[in-house]
């Protein structure tokens, strides 16, 4: 057994070796033998030797080139020494059967290489459909890993959600879950909240997943008249584009920024629109039609979550404003007097605060009725509130009584603008029984000063100020002493 693997060993140019000198030794031999007339030893040498090394060596088509180079030579050699007729016949005989023979192996050999040849073709289509089934499983797998990581963030942006009260809160976490949700590449994530009352568009914006909150970007894509924007809005449900290039709906677009596919999906609270989310990117083919649904989902979540957070938030201006003129009540007011007269003082920053007061405001009410009283009180609460600025904390401190209070504002700012409250109350025409009317105020004002022992004192102050202002005949302004409680 180790000699034949010995064989099995040799190199190619060794087997020729071996076959070659192999056979012409048979055919020397031959030829002697033929030539004293042993014909049996010659058709033994002939046939067996090197054909069954050949066949060993070097294969089946090399071993029938040869076995017919062997038969010509010894046809030749039979001839050559003119060989009885039974000689000649036994020899055409033993070819027959040789060919017989092999002709035989060969469709064996061939019947088996077609099997093999067949089974190997069955093992390699069974590979293959193992490797698809492979790669369907994988994939399938990965799908549901992505779809399982997706339902996480969606349970977590629900919890969190739940816990928010407030709007600004509820964009970061739609944004932030949104963006590291879908990943896309050269993504642009963006939100848009529309508030009808005044007209404004509240934003957030994201870049991917690598930088911060951005509220000031492309204006473009923040503008509710966008083409994309515009046809979210219209048609008040989600947007889907696999590429810009392609899509019929929007063949006249060509953005400077390329958008190339995007999805968006209102906020929809009933049959009003609160805002819309929208995801791009550069790249087209970047998203898929599940996640336009997913996005749908997150939109109902954050509608509920707006619609929580705008409740609370009527709620919490239920509590701190006035129902007639839309003012701070005065408790919410105090406090936040308080907390300003705190950080002017640790900060060295003017503070001032005006006391207002309608003249005579209970005769008016009494001749023209209650219903024209509260008018006056809501044109002077309107007064108030274009006169000064958004920073600015304007109350109704009590009936009709009004406060302001002017932040970072020194004496003469404080002086200018309470001038223009009293010229602008006494301009405005009220008409009230078939009859045009006119109010005044008397406006009292301090400035904050170090010397004032509490809060209490600086209120006081501008207070005093009013009293004296309505002593001095109304419709005037007038100014507390600097440095006194008086």
């Amino acid at each position: 057994m180790l000699k034949i693997l010995k064989f099995e060993n040799l190199g190619f140019y060794q087997k020729w070796v071996v076959v070659s000198g192999t056979t012409a030794l048979a055919t020397g031999v031959c030829y002697w033998a033929t030539q004293r007339g042993e014909l049996s030893l010659s058709l033994l040498l002939l046939f067996y030797v090197p054909l069954a090394l050949s066949t060993v060596f070097l294969g089946l088509n090399v071993t029938a080139v040869l076995a017919v180079f062997i038969i010509l030579i010894s046809l030749f050699n039979l001839l050559s020494v003119s060989a009885p007729t039974w000689i000649l016949v036994t020899f055409f005989i033993g070819l027959a059967v040789n060919y017989i023979a092999w002709y035989r192996w060969i469709k064996s050999g061939e019947l088996e290489e077609f099997q093999l040849r067949k089974a190997a073709e069955e093992l390699d289509l069974l590979e293959n459909d193992a490797r698809i089934a492979h790669e369907k499983i994988k994939n399938a797998h990965q799908a549901n890993q992505v779809k399982i990581q997706r339902y996480i963030a969606l349970n977590e942006l629900a919890r969190s959600l739940a816990m928010t009260l407030k709007t600004q809160e509820v964009v970061i976490f739609l944004i932030e879950t949104i963006s590291k949700t879908f990943m896309a590449s050269g993504g642009v994530y963006t939100l848009l909240l529309f508030d009808n009352s005044m007209r404004k568009s509240l934003h957030a914006v994201r870049y991917s997943v690598d930088t911060e909150m951005e509220v000031r970007l492309n204006r473009e894509r923040l503008n509710s008249d966008e083409i994309f924007n515009a046809w979210v809005v219209s048609q008040a449900k989600p947007l889907f584009i696999a590429d810009t290039a392609n899509d019929f709906r929007f063949q006249n677009y060509s953005p400077e920024n390329k958008i190339r596919s995007l999805v968006s999906a209102p906020f929809m609270a009933g049959n009003e629109m609160l805002g819309l989310i929208r995801m791009e990117s550069c790249q087209p083919l970047a998203f898929r039609q599940e996640d336009a649904r997913l996005l749908s989902i997150f939109c109902d979540l954050g509608t509920v979550a707006l619609e929580h957070a705008a409740l609370y938030r009527q709620t919490i201006e239920l509590a701190i404003t006035d129902g007639l003129t839309g003012l701070y009540v005065q408790r919410y007011y105090k406090e936040r007097v308080r907390d300003e007269v705190f950080r002017a003082l640790e900060h060295k920053l003017p503070l001032c605060l005006m006391m207002i007061d309608v003249d005579k405001f209970k005769d008016y009410n009494d001749k023209y009725g209650h219903l024209t009283g509260d008018r006056v009180l809501k044109g002077v609460a309107q007064i108030l509130r274009e006169t000064v600025r958004t920073v600015d904390l304007v109350a109704r401190y009590g009936g009709e009584e009004f406060s302001v209070l002017l932040l970072k504002t020194p004496w003469s700012g404080a002086k200018t603008v309470a001038e223009r409250i009293r010229q602008k109350v006494a301009a405005q025409e009220i008409v009230a029984a078939h009859e045009t009317t006119r109010v005044t105020v008397s406006i009292g004002v301090a400035e904050l000063n170090p010397s004032f022992k509490d809060v209490e004192t600086f209120v006081d102050s501008a207070d005093q100020a009013l009293y004296q202002a309505k002593a001095d005949g109304r419709n005037c302004v007038r100014f507390a002493k600097t440095g006194t409680g008086s």
